[in-house]
């Protein structure tokens, strides 16, 4: 599926598809989404960007600078 655009609320990051569909529900805890792409979304949370494909998989992590 490919992530169309990404609202928050509630402390939630809520994907969707092209079509308006919800595909995925991702807790920001204490975080904030800082954007998306077609295929993953990325969180700034402790120090670090953590990006989540459209599953709601972390993927990787890389340290802010």
């Amino acid at each position: 599926m490919t992530i169309a655009n990404v609202t928050v609320n509630a402390g939630q990051a809520h994907l969707f598809d092209e079509k308006g569909r919800k595909i995925k529900i991702i807790a920001l805890g204490n975080g904030e989404l800082v954007g998306f792409t077609s295929t993953t979304i990325s969180i700034k949370r402790s120090g670090k960007i953590w990006l989540y494909n459209e599953k709601g998989i972390q993927t990787g992590s890389t340290p802010i600078k």
